[in-house]
Order: C-alpha cells, then sequence, then structure tokens
C-alpha cells in the first residue's frame, strides 16, 4: 500500500509539473550545424564564442531564443584546423536569423508562403548557397561545397 502512494503522489506532482510548463513555455531546441565540406567551419550564434567544425562533423546548437547564427567557412591546409584567422580570409560567410518561439525553432529566409502554418524558409531559395537552411529539420544548418573554393581563382 506504501508504495502505491508513493506512485499516486509522484504522479499528482509530476501532472502539476506539467501544468506549470505548459504556463511558462519556452522555446528551447536543440538544432545541428553540419559541414559536408572540405572547409573549416567556424559559427558563432548571436556574437558569442565561435565554435569550430572540421570537414564532415557536426554539432548541436540550442535555440532558446530569436537570434543570429554566422557561418564562416576556410580553406585550411590539409591536417590543420588551429586558428581560422591563420588562414585568411572566409571563403564563404553568412549570417542567418532564426526564430526559436514555444516549440518552433527554424531560420527565416525565403519565401512568406505557409508562413503562418510553418513560419518563413521552407520553400527552396537559392541565395542561402552553399548552406541549406532547416534540412533535415527546422533550424538545422548544413554546409555543403567542394574543393573548388578554395582554389585559386585564373
Amino acid at each position: 500500500m506504501r508504495g502505491s502512494t508513493r506512485l499516486l503522489c509522484g504522479g499528482a506532482l509530476s501532472a502539476a509539473s506539467m501544468l506549470l510548463g505548459i504556463g511558462s513555455a519556452s522555446a528551447d531546441c536543440v538544432r545541428h550545424v553540419y559541414n559536408r565540406s572540405p572547409l573549416v567551419l567556424v559559427a558563432s550564434q548571436d556574437g558569442g564564442p565561435a565554435i569550430t567544425l572540421r570537414p564532415g562533423t557536426s554539432r548541436a546548437i540550442r535555440l532558446a531564443r530569436p537570434g543570429t547564427l554566422t557561418l564562416s567557412g576556410y580553406c585550411a591546409p590539409r591536417g590543420l584546423y588551429g586558428d581560422p584567422a591563420a588562414f585568411g580570409p572566409p571563403v564563404v560567410q553568412e549570417s542567418f536569423g532564426y526564430q526559436a518561439v514555444l516549440d518552433r525553432c527554424y531560420f527565416e529566409f525565403g519565401h512568406d508562403f505557409y508562413a503562418n502554418e510553418l513560419g518563413r524558409g521552407f520553400l527552396p531559395y537559392d541565395g542561402t548557397k552553399p548552406f541549406t537552411l532547416n534540412n533535415p529539420k527546422p533550424g538545422d544548418v548544413v554546409l555543403y561545397t567542394d574543393q573548388a573554393a578554395c582554389l585559386p581563382a585564373r
């Protein structure tokens, strides 16, 4: 009988915490930055500390409120992944605004078609290349380019 009393109290506390959680909804999404390129990708969220992603890796980021993600891709000598400032200027660089409202986290760009239902940025948009936004999930970003970005211009 004692065990069932604890279970009942635990269930009541759990239900109360769920109700309290509904009243104070927060946008707290864990999303990913993927580097599917031969470049070294450096990402900074809202001007904060930068994270470095080697080619073929990914990192989780937390989107807790509306903000900006700044992404820079550098050509790095093979096997050298130190300070990006030593690589020279970035070959790709872009900043994207994102929304994090309630349980919806996504990058805003592109068309307003279905904006009320899904948020902006769910239809293809050429202006974000070589970055793919909101894919594979809303709020994810992927850098995909080839080695040609690092070849000298002729």
